[in-house]
């Protein structure tokens, strides 16, 4: 989604207002400090990028592809900072690789989107939302990335029904298989999306104290902003360790943001439906194929380019 696909997210990303938050006002080129902001995140020590690609073909999927692993959604947890901007972590357990390299029991994935101290919410229509207390087959990226270490949605919902191991996909489709396109779905929907029905959190008021700033957005994104108080206006936060803003699991909880979704069992007795065994085999196969090998260097840091150098649309 990085890179060739900015055009496709050029519409995508939307800030919807939560809150009537006071916030602090920051230059867009330069931080709280009038130190210019990097495109770039502050990476290790001969740490070298691997440049993201597309994700138009099965193969490109899967050669951008690390591990993919099951696991189970436990926690969530948001945080900010000016380079990352606010992430929603999705921390699995019990996860163990199924191709691909080896995974830790606890993985955390940190995408773009979710609070910030300012009271508003960030949300990105391509990336996949996530049900806690669920149990997912995950594809996980091997390239540098700024928006998700998810390859492409490829994040299925592992169910049973009826005694039947079945997949749903994020938009709530069956996943059948594996074929020229990626992912083979149902036709008809089984589930609705996570997050369809979600109710207001509890306002974040605890706004963190000014420090320099780290980066600057991804260049040709543009991002629409709806907030409170005066139109330019931006909150200011710490520059390189992500801030955990203080919202508890039971306010997540309450929220419904990250219900998982019943499933439409009666509409599921007729339709064929992949299990995580036989989807792994499906990858696997197209893999060898395709002379395309999955795994590498697993990338779970969005080491790529800071999201707030992004142009910036008010609606």
């Amino acid at each position: 989604m990085d890179s060739h696909q900015l055009g496709v997210l050029a519409c995508c990303l939307v800030l919807v207002t939560t809150s009537g938050c006071r916030h602090t006002p920051v230059d867009a080129d330069t931080g709280p400090a009038g130190e210019p902001q990097r495109q770039e995140p502050v990476v290790p020590a001969g740490y070298i990028k691997i440049p993201p690609a597309p994700f138009d073909t099965p193969n490109q999927m899967l050669a951008q592809t690390a591990a993919i692993f099951h696991g189970k959604l436990k926690e969530i947890h948001f945080t900010y900072d000016l380079c990352g901007g606010p992430r929603t972590q999705y921390v699995f357990g019990d996860s163990s690789s199924l191709a691909g390299v080896a995974v830790a029991s606890t993985v955390t994935l940190k995408v773009l989107g979710g609070h910030t101290p300012a009271g508003t919410w960030v949300s990105v229509s391509e990336l996949p939302q996530l049900a806690l207390d669920s149990e997912y087959v995950v594809f996980l990226r091997n390239t540098d990335w700024t928006y998700s270490p998810i390859v492409s949605n490829l994040a299925f919902r592992q169910e049973t029904v009826g005694g039947r191991q079945v997949l749903v996909d994020p938009d709530g489709h069956l996943v059948t298989g594996w074929g020229d396109d990626g992912p083979v779905l149902s036709a008809e929907l089984v589930s609705e999306p996570v997050g369809l029905h979600r109710r207001n959190m509890r306002t974040v008021r605890t706004a963190l104290p000014p420090q320099s700033t780290a980066g600057t957005p991804e260049p040709r994104t543009v991002v629409g902003v709806a907030g409170a108080g005066n139109a330019g206006q931006r909150a200011i936060m710490p520059a390189t360790a992500a801030a955990e803003l203080p919202i508890t699991d039971e306010e997540i909880r309450a929220s419904g943001m990250f219900a998982r979704p019943a499933l439409a069992e009666a509409t599921m007795v007729t339709q064929r439906s992949a299990t995580t065994k036989s989807l792994i085999s499906a990858v696997t196969v197209a893999a060898e194929r395709a002379n395309v090998r999955i795994g590498g260097r697993l990338t779970l840091e969005p080491n790529w380019k800071c999201w707030n150098s992004t142009p910036t649309a008010r609606r």
